[in-house]
């Protein structure tokens, strides 16, 4: 790496833990033989008032944490994009409120970042079954080859926090948005403290199930809506008109009836409802086509004299 630049932490404090000044000590301890200036920024998401003293008794220490508080839960994706917009080192690492990965570990992160963007960890701890789940269903929908893609183990340059809007459980999936966006991602496997592994994962947030379908439409398919809609509509339409064209068939020269039959009935519906999806991806095309024309969706990594 090179020499002292600025390494912002961004740490989302999500639960009221009164030993956030220890994880504090552990962070500066593991990061300061890597020879950067460390700008420690805790974004306390929601009322957490045993966590918010012991940062404040923090002011006065040596790398003197910034406190971002946010009047109510808004989430671990809020609380990064308001850490992102508050950081002001050239390198930017997202770090969990209780430490998975520590001491040469981190130092070892940070120096894999000189041939990349961004790095995550993959920590070496026993997996839940939950975590196998949640990894299986993001490589089956995603095509990713992250094993451990809900890493809060993160190192990237500021570009890339810059580039990347995050809503919802989004950061989730935060490689693999950065990689739609032609930032270079890698992962690299670390040793993690298995104790201190957050329990989420389907199996205990359904919720995370929808926000992985969401990711899949919107790393897949926001920038060419027509190619999702268009094909699910050509497929009800093209089912519903050979339906529809046998059921004719058979009425005007088989002489087949179709007043008790209701699979016409069936048929047309399809017909219709394959029309109105296909509509809809062509207005979905037309409305990206017409924010896209004001504005890049693109990125250039240099510019080559």
């Amino acid at each position: 790496m090179s020499a002292r630049q600025r390494l912002s932490l961004v740490i989302p404090v999500l639960d009221d833990r009164k030993d956030i000044a220890s994880t504090h000590r552990l962070y500066v301890e593991s990061l300061e033989p890597a020879g950067v200036d460390l700008e420690p920024i805790y974004v306390i998401d929601g009322d957490k008032p045993r966590a918010m003293d012991e940062l404040r008794r923090l002011r006065d220490s040596a790398h003197a944490p910034v406190i971002l508080h946010l009047p109510q839960a808004d989430g671990e994706a809020t609380a990064l994009s308001v850490g992102f917009r508050h950081a002001t080192g050239d390198l930017v690492m997202t770090l969990p409120d209780h430490p998975q990965v520590v001491g040469e570990e981190l130092r070892t992160l940070l120096a894999a970042l000189d041939d990349a963007d961004m790095v995550i960890a993959n920590r070496q701890a026993p997996e839940r079954p939950e975590d196998r789940k949640f990894e299986q269903t993001v490589r089956f929908l995603l095509g990713s080859h992250f094993k451990d893609l809900r890493s809060g183990v993160r190192v990237m340059r500021k570009a890339v926090t810059e580039e990347i809007v995050l809503y919802g459980d989004q950061h989730n999936f935060l490689p693999l948005v950065a990689e739609t966006h032609g930032f270079r991602v890698k992962e690299l496997p670390l040793r993690a403290l298995a104790s201190q592994r957050r329990p989420i994962g389907i199996g205990g947030k359904p919720s995370l199930l929808l926000d992985v379908l969401a990711a899949f439409f919107l790393i897949r398919f926001v920038r060419r809506p027509f190619r999702f809609f268009g094909g699910i509509g050509l497929g009800v339409l093209a089912v519903g008109g050979v339906i529809t064209a046998y059921l004719v068939f058979a009425r005007l020269f088989l002489g087949i009836g179709l007043l008790d039959r209701p699979a016409l009935v069936l048929s047309t519906l399809m017909v219709v409802l394959g029309i109105q999806i296909i509509s809809v991806g062509l207005i979905g095309e037309i409305i990206t086509f017409a924010y896209t024309r004001d504005h890049k969706d693109y990125r250039v990594a240099r510019v080559i004299d």
